[in-house]
C-alpha cells in the first residue's frame, strides 16, 4: 500500500532548505531516516521520478518555444520520435484521428516547424498537425491521492526571464534532481546556502515553477489521462476561467490548424474515467465554449 501522506507531502509541502527531506519529516512528526528509506524505495520502483526545483523550459535559450504535434503514424515508428532527446517532453498514443501526440521544443516557431516537417518525412507519417504555443497559463502537475484526480494551483507568468539575462547557464538543471539524503546540496558538491537562495530567486523570476517531487502517475494508480481540447471564439477568456479549476494541468492556448481547429488545451489525470467525465461536465458550463473533445491516452511512448 502506498504511503499517501508522504507522497502528498513531497508534492505539496517540501520545504526549500539545506535539509529539505529532514525538515519535511520533522513537520510530519516522522523519523527522517524512515522517510529517506521510503523515498529511495519509491524512486527505485519508479513511483518517485525526482525532486528538486522544477525548471521552466521557456528560460532555456534552445527551448523557449514549444509546439504540440499530432502524427498519423504507427506506434513502432512513433517511438523513434524519442531520439530527439530533451526536445521531446511528452509522446503519447491517443484516441484520435491523429493517433500520436508529442510536444517539441526549439528556439522559435520556425525551427520547431522545420524539425517537425523533417521528422514527419523521415518517419513516413501519413499526415500531421502542427500547433504552436501562443500562451502558457499553467503547467503545474500534481496528484491528490485522496481525491483521485490531479490537483494544483500553480499559474505560469506571462513572461519568463532567460538564463542569459540572469547570468546563468544550463548547469542549473542539476537542481531538478537532488539526491535523496539529509544534505542533498552538499552531496552534489554545491554550496548549500547559495543553492537554497538561488532556488528561491529562480521561483521568484519564473525560471523555476516550484520545489517539489515529481511522481509517476501510473505508479500511484492514476491510470487515466485526457487531453481536453476546446473550440471557442474567445480562448483567452476561457483559459482565464479555467484557471479556477485545480484539476487542470498543462493549460495552454495554441495557434489552431485547419485540420484541428481547437485553440485551448488542458490535461486532467485521474484514477478512473468517471472522475474525468464528471469534471468535464463542469467545464462545459463555461458559456464561451462551443465544443469539447476528450482525447484519452492509450499509453506513453516516452520512458
Amino acid at each position: 500500500m502506498l504511503d499517501s501522506e508522504l507522497l502528498m507531502a513531497v508534492q505539496y509541502k517540501m520545504p526549500i532548505s539545506t535539509t529539505p527531506i529532514e525538515d519535511l519529516a520533522d513537520k510530519m512528526g516522522r523519523n527522517p531516516e524512515d522517510v529517506i528509506k521510503k523515498l529511495r524505495e519509491y524512486r527505485a520502483l519508479g513511483i518517485l521520478k525526482r525532486y528538486g526545483a522544477n525548471m521552466n523550459y521557456r528560460a532555456f535559450p534552445n527551448y523557449r518555444q514549444s509546439s504540440l504535434i499530432g502524427f498519423k503514424i504507427s506506434e513502432e515508428k512513433a517511438r523513434k520520435i524519442n531520439e530527439l532527446g530533451e526536445r521531446v517532453k511528452h509522446n503519447f498514443l491517443r484516441d484520435a484521428e491523429f493517433n500520436v501526440w508529442f510536444t517539441l521544443k526549439g528556439r522559435n516557431v520556425e525551427e520547431v516547424r522545420q524539425i517537425a516537417e523533417k521528422l514527419a518525412k523521415e518517419l513516413g507519417a501519413e499526415d500531421f498537425v502542427f500547433l504552436p504555443t501562443k500562451r502558457v497559463y499553467k503547467m503545474d502537475v500534481k496528484y491528490d491521492l485522496q481525491k483521485g484526480i490531479s490537483w494544483s494551483y500553480g499559474v505560469e507568468p506571462e513572461n519568463v526571464a532567460s538564463l542569459s539575462e540572469l547570468g546563468l547557464d544550463e548547469g542549473i538543471k542539476i537542481l531538478e534532481n537532488l539526491p535523496i539524503s539529509k544534505r542533498p546540496f552538499r552531496d552534489l558538491g554545491l554550496d548549500e546556502e547559495y543553492s537554497v537562495d538561488l532556488i528561491r530567486e529562480l521561483i521568484k523570476k519564473g525560471v523555476a515553477r516550484d520545489f517539489s517531487a515529481v511522481l509517476s502517475e501510473r505508479g500511484i494508480g492514476f491510470n487515466f489521462n485526457s487531453m481536453v481540447v476546446l473550440k471557442t471564439r474567445n480562448p483567452e477568456a476561457v483559459a482565464k476561467k479555467l484557471l479556477s479549476f485545480p484539476q487542470i494541468t498543462h493549460l495552454i492556448e495554441r495557434i489552431p490548424s485547419e485540420k484541428w481547429f481547437y485553440p485551448v488545451y488542458f490535461m486532467v489525470h485521474a484514477v478512473d474515467r468517471e472522475r474525468i467525465e464528471n469534471f468535464a461536465k463542469r467545464v462545459l458550463k463555461i458559456p464561451e465554449i462551443e465544443e469539447m473533445r476528450l482525447v484519452y491516452s492509450r499509453g506513453s511512448l516516452k520512458p
